[in-house]
């Protein structure tokens, strides 16, 4: 057996650790420029503690709102050239952290714009030099952004997200604070939790898992079916808060150790359509399992993934299932009543239509998600999986 695992961040996590900001980022640097949403800025939350900073470091914002684009990217590298930042905080959803990931990355590297370092749009040049120092803050449950060593950028020109990806643009620190969380809206709530289900369950059937990530995805599924109802329907519960901010970092050290699936392969261009990324994951993840279990079943019936999907059939149902088709049923119909569940949006509402599927499905193909789907799923079955949420 062999296989590779990044190093993760100096992780702090549990409640009240985002008080230790200060006395964290002094070790790192003496000029801070905070990258974040200004929901997360502004909440009562971290407001009074990202106020005391002033008394400890210089610190200057930039602010992502909504998708990182590659203009925010190349304004926030600007902005702290101008500042001489020699440390980057990320602060917010996974947006705030990739955005402060990419800045970190490309302000010690030559190049002209993040566009040079993106895959598949991109010009092809690598991450050489190491990034300042980056402290990553989650103030949502989902991406896992804060220990991984992607940044994903949207390039509207081409309407497609891509990663700029390298082991340089891993945190130094990441602070896991649950409070910071406690307020964040329902629906937000939803759509971030199904994206760490999304990613622990393709992590777990990736034709690229290994022993360790198999254990973390398992443990994060757990936590997840256990907690991100209770979050969406009481999120002061902070008991409910501290399963989901676990199941999320789970989710990122799992899928940046052992890649995700065609859901994710889809996100690319479906992202660039300006569709949240949660709903993504909602509507895709039941018919993609569906789609992935019928062609392993046809086509490679030996092949560990079914086994897999039938052991998460048994964690979400919470009892043992001794026929392995009932326990696909059963992890199948999880997902779809916890779609609805949480009211996920439907595709139709953000314009989404037949006519687009073509494209998608030829820019799917081209993610690097798609490679480590546990069976390579040709283009007439991806189309029929959009053609089914559509």
């Amino acid at each position: 057996m062999e296989f590779e695992f990044l190093p993760t961040p100096c992780i702090f996590f549990g409640p009240k650790q985002f008080h230790k900001i200060g006395t964290l980022v002094k070790e790192l640097g003496s000029r801070l420029l905070i990258v974040a949403s200004g929901s997360a800025l502004n909440s009562p939350e971290t407001r009074e503690t990202v106020s005391t900073l002033k008394q400890e470091i210089e610190f200057d914002t930039f602010l992502v709102t909504g998708e990182p684009t590659i203009e925010t990217i190349d304004s926030g590298v600007q902005k702290a050239h101008d500042f001489k930042a020699d440390v980057i905080m990320g602060l917010g959803g996974g947006s705030a952290i990739d955005g402060s990931k990419a800045i970190a990355g490309l302000i010690t590297n030559p190049g002209g714009s993040a566009r040079d370092y993106m895959e598949v749009i991109g010009r092809g040049s690598v991450i050489t030099q190491p990034s300042l120092p980056i402290v990553a803050v989650p103030t949502t449950a989902g991406t896992g952004s804060e220990v991984t060593k992607n940044a994903v950028i949207l390039a509207e020109k081409e309407k497609f997200k891509a990663s700029i990806r390298s082991p340089l643009l891993i945190p130094k620190i990441a602070i896991i604070d649950p409070r910071l969380m406690q307020a964040v809206p329902p629906s937000v709530t939803a759509t971030c939790g199904m994206d760490a289900l999304t990613q622990l369950i393709e992590a777990y059937t990736s034709n690229k898992a290994q022993p360790l990530t198999e254990t973390l995805a398992l443990l994060g599924v757990k936590k997840a079916t256990k907690s991100l109802l209770i979050c969406y329907k009481k999120g002061e519960s902070l008991e409910a808060r501290e399963d989901m901010a676990l199941a999320s970092l789970l989710s990122g050290i799992c899928l940046a150790n052992s890649g995700l699936g065609a859901v994710h392969g889809f996100a690319s261009p479906m992202g660039g359509l300006k569709i949240p990324h949660g709903v993504i994951c909602a509507a895709l993840l039941a018919p993609t399992i569906e789609a992935n279990i019928k062609q392993l079943t046809m086509k490679d019936p030996k092949n560990t993934a079914l086994k897999k999907y039938a052991k998460l059939g048994e964690i979400v149902s919470g009892k043992t299932i001794p026929s392995i088709n009932d326990a696909h049923i059963a992890l199948i119909n999880y997902l779809k009543t916890l779609t609805k569940q949480l009211n996920i949006p439907t595709l139709s509402k953000f314009a989404l239509s037949d006519s687009d599927v073509q494209t998608i499905v030829d820019n799917a193909i081209k993610s690097s998600s798609m490679k480590y789907n546990p069976i390579k799923l040709k283009k007439e079955v991806l189309k029929e999986i959009l053609h089914q949420i559509i």
